[in-house]
């Protein structure tokens, strides 16, 4: 009996957990990405959605959403709990568990994407680590992890997803591990190559500006960049192209800091607008942005890193020259003195046919007669 209702379980609790469905009311942001026809690929500003809450879950979830061609999905940050919009009605919208993980708590703040309508978690925080591990969700079962060239570690605190590049750009931030102690105090760009599952370092993020991406990160593909604010200004990173651009459009700035105290929510950018609203007011809002809004900076946005090794070979190449030339003096030096012995050594060979001492010859002749006298030895 009880092998019978073990096997009943194991069997049923999946499909419990798949069968989850909630019905709430909906946004004029869920009902927009519901109804578009297009592919959202980065939906930021999330963290704060009051969708449902999970009955098995602890904590307040915290969701991300996603929007390809399959559908609007939002998944649970931490879990990996996938739910997909299945119905929406004048004013509520359903949320079904497509999904059935076991296994959570790994991927805390991991970047979900969606690249040809397969939905990917890469890295996140969890059990005291970061990792970079990139896992693909394979619907109606779990997650399951990809083959990648070389790991990093991976959050969604600084990044930019580019579908028309299939290509991810994001830093690696200083860490250190609570298990080991190993750590990194750079601040390095990576570029993750969606295709080929492989990441490539580009350098380390210029410190000549520091982006407050918690504040505001808006992914804009059509511009191929991240808008991020510094000191009170905005600016478009692109990592592609190593370029940062000041915002000079103040009605975008005023647009997107909104009220005072107010914090931004559900921000994505579609055909050419960013779409946004704010956490108190539901509203729905846009405005249309383009490079012509932005003038480029004159510095880079990360310090290339063939760069960074060209400068250690020209400190290299410095330094060996520099050794070389003290080393060329010294035996030089040696050699002048070494030369002047020699030629007045050199002065005293006189022909054997003279019979006449030089002062060489009267000085050994001294000092054997007087080392003779107190009946002594003479070392050479």
């Amino acid at each position: 009996m009880k092998i019978l209702l073990t096997t009943l379980l194991a069997f049923l609790i999946p499909v419990l957990m798949t069968a989850q469905s909630y019905t709430i009311p909906t946004s004029p942001s869920l009902t927009y990405l519901y109804n578009s026809k297009n592919e959202i690929p980065n939906i930021s500003h999330t963290g704060n959605l009051k969708l449902f809450t999970p009955s098995m879950t602890n904590w307040r979830a915290k969701f991300k959403l996603i929007k390809n061609k399959s559908g609007l999905f939002a998944l649970i940050d931490g879990t990996g709990h996938v739910y997909k919009a299945t119905n929406l009605d004048q004013n509520n919208i359903t949320f079904t568990r497509i999904d059935s993980t076991q296994f959570i708590g790994y991927n805390f703040k991991s970047i979900f994407f969606s690249y040809k309508e397969t939905i990917y978690c890469f890295g996140g925080y969890g059990f005291w680590s970061r990792n970079g591990q990139l896992l693909h969700f394979a619907p109606g079962s779990e997650w399951m992890i990809d083959r990648i060239n070389k790991t990093y570690k991976t959050m969604n605190q600084f990044y930019s997803y580019q579908p028309a590049e299939s290509k991810i750009y994001y830093v690696d931030f200083p860490w250190k591990e609570e298990s080991t102690f190993n750590k990194s105090e750079n601040y390095k760009v990576i570029e993750f190559d969606i295709v080929k599952k492989e990441n490539k370092l580009l350098g380390e993020l210029n410190p000549k500006k520091y982006y407050n991406h918690e504040f505001l990160s808006i992914d804009v593909p059509s511009l191929r960049g991240v808008i991020n604010t510094s000191e009170g200004d905005m600016y478009l990173c692109a990592f592609s192209s190593n370029k940062v651009f000041k915002l000079t459009n103040l009605k975008i700035r005023d647009a997107l800091i909104g009220i005072a105290g107010a914090e931004i929510q559900t921000t994505f950018e579609d055909e050419g607008k960013v779409y946004f609203s704010f956490l108190n007011d539901t509203t729905l809002r846009s405005i249309s942005i383009s490079m012509s809004d932005f003038k480029e900076e004159p510095y880079p946005l990360y310090i290339p890193e063939q760069n960074r090794m060209t400068i250690w070979i020209i400190i290299a190449l410095i330094c060996l020259i520099s050794l070389s030339t003290i080393l060329f003096i010294y035996f030089k030096r040696s050699g002048i003195k070494q030369k002047s012995v020699v030629q007045k050594e050199e002065a005293y060979s006189t022909d054997l046919n003279n019979n006449e001492f030089n002062s060489i010859e009267i000085s050994l002749i001294n000092k054997l007669i007087e080392k003779s006298s107190i009946d002594s030895h003479l070392s050479v």
